[in-house]
C-alpha cells in the first residue's frame, strides 16, 4: 500500500485464520523487538485496524494470536466474541499484511518523546477502520 510505504510503514507480517487458529507469520524478524511502534492491519489493500503497542512487537502479535484464537475455541479471552468471529470471516480463504513502523521520536525541553500514541489517534481518526473498537485513542 503505496500510502503506508510513503508514511514509513513496512511489511512486517501476513496473518490469517485457519482451523479456529488466528496465524501471525512474521516476515521482517527485525520488527519483532521494535518498542513504541503502530502497527496497521491490512486485507485486500484495505485498512482494517490501527493498533500500538508500547512493548515489542513480539509480545503484541503473540497477544493477537492467543486472544483471537482463544475466542475462536469459546475460551475466556481479552478479544470479544464477535470481533474474532469477524476476524474469521474477513480472512475466509485469503490472508492479511501487517505493516508496522517505529513511532516518531520528538526531541522536546524536557526530552525526547515518542510520538507513536498521537500517530496512532490520527491514522484512526484518518481511516475509520471496521475493527477499532474505539474511533480514537
Amino acid at each position: 500500500m503505496k500510502n503506508l510505504i510513503e508514511m514509513g510503514f513496512i511489511p512486517v507480517a501476513s496473518f490469517t485464520v485457519e482451523k479456529k487458529q488466528y496465524i501471525i507469520e512474521i516476515t521482517h524478524t527485525e520488527c519483532l523487538d521494535w518498542e513504541k511502534s503502530i502497527y496497521i492491519h491490512t486485507i485486500d489493500e484495505q485498512i482494517i485496524r490501527i493498533g500500538s503497542s508500547k512493548n515489542k512487537l513480539k509480545i503484541r502479535f503473540r497477544s493477537w494470536e492467543r486472544g483471537v484464537t482463544k475466542a475462536l475455541e469459546f475460551k475466556a479471552s481479552s478479544t470479544p466474541m464477535w470481533e474474532a468471529i469477524e476476524w474469521e470471516r474477513l480472512l475466509e480463504n485469503k490472508k492479511g499484511i501487517l505493516y508496522a513502523k517505529k513511532g516518531d521520536v520528538l526531541q522536546t525541553s524536557v526530552g525526547e518523546i515518542s510520538t507513536y500514541l498521537s500517530e496512532e489517534s490520527y491514522l484512526i481518526g484518518k481511516y475509520l477502520p471496521k475493527m477499532n473498537r474505539s474511533k480514537h485513542r
